[in-house]
């Protein structure tokens, strides 16, 4: 996977300071995951590349001034006075402030315009409006690799269901922007794109959920027709949704959550990795369970929930909810 890093494209908070701009790496870096590489584009990899500094700022004699995408962001709080040493002593919590930061933004839009930010976006336009004529500002942009992301194997390609298969309710499926999509009847999509099964992993997968809405990634799964999947365990995907206790990133049944590590309209990373008779759930890095089968634990009746191997599936729970899953990624341990 690529990674987009920003010389100074994203300085907001130092856009009217009287000192040099400096670079906030991270921010670029977020941009560059949660929107280039989410649109598999690379004309909008090259439109970003190009633009340098004016995917937020405005060239001319006031280098420093924001565009109104620019304005957006530092007016629903970015500042780089908190966010520079919140990186350095909570990089996590940093993370989620930024994913939070930019899904507010995607739904605002500039004084006069038709489209919001992230429509903007969506259609593979610069959010802060056509650059085209105008001298680049700041420093070069570029796209390097990722040492966290080696050893990875996307399985998702943004556009199709290649390598995926959907039980029950075709229609409760869709894609969007480079994302799954589910909301309609119950019906789940299992991975079938290799044929060696899943025992030790390390699973990557981001996920957003509307309000109100339920969810689920399988492992050690297998496909079957109908119904929820007999074989392997669901962790939860469930920030709000009423009628479920069990939150977000929950071993569902086997070791339960009670407060949701995620946000409703907010990106976050799920990571599930098994090793052993070892599980280990992570969301946007941080651990939320550990679980370690006991031994001699038998399968369930009409759950297995035993550490075993198989497939992955994603869950779409009901027609009330919605939820997003993209950058599916997997590495094998064993």
């Amino acid at each position: 996977m690529r990674k987009l890093i920003v010389g100074c494209a994203l300085v907001l908070g130092a856009a009217f300071s009287p000192q040099p701009a400096f670079a906030i790496k991270e921010f670029g870096e977020a941009f560059g995951k949660k929107y280039v590489e989410a649109s598999k584009s690379e004309d909008f990899k090259k439109l970003v590349t190009d633009a340098k500094c004016n995917v937020c700022h405005i060239d001319g004699e006031n280098k420093k001034k924001r565009n109104p995408y620019g304005e957006a962001l530092h007016d629903t709080g970015f500042d780089k006075d908190t966010l520079k040493p919140l990186l350095k002593s909570d990089p996590e919590k940093a993370k989620k402030e930024m994913d939070a930061i930019f899904a507010k933004v995607e739904e605002l839009k500039a004084k006069g315009a038709e489209k919001t930010f992230g429509a903007k976006i969506n259609a593979g336009e610069l959010p802060g409006g056509d650059v085209k004529g105008k001298q680049p500002v700041g420093k070069l942009i570029s796209f390097v690799s990722t040492a966290a992301d080696e050893g990875f194997k996307s399985l998702f390609d943004g556009k199709s269901f290649s390598g995926w298969k959907v039980n029950e309710n075709e229609k409760s499926w869709s894609i969007e922007d480079g994302a799954f999509v589910c909301q309609g009847e119950r019906s789940h999509l299992f991975y079938v794109g290799d044929d060696k099964p899943f025992k030790n992993f390390h699973l990557k997968v981001e996920v957003k959920t509307m309000p109100n809405s339920n969810g689920g990634i399988y492992f050690h799964t297998k496909y079957q027709d109908a119904n929820w999947p007999k074989h392997g365990f669901e962790v939860q995907v469930n920030n709000s949704y009423d009628k479920d206790p069990r939150r977000t990133s929950s071993l569902y049944a086997v070791k339960d959550v009670a407060e949701p590590a995620a946000k409703d309209n907010v990106w976050y990373t799920q990571e599930v990795i098994v090793q052993g008779k070892k599980v280990t759930l992570k969301v946007d890095g941080k651990t939320i369970v550990e679980y370690d089968e006991p031994a001699g634990t038998k399968p369930g009746k009409d759950f297995t929930r035993v550490i075993d191997e198989g497939t992955f599936a994603l869950q779409c729970h009901d027609p009330g909810s919605r939820v997003y899953f993209r950058n599916i990624q997997v590495k094998r341990l064993d």
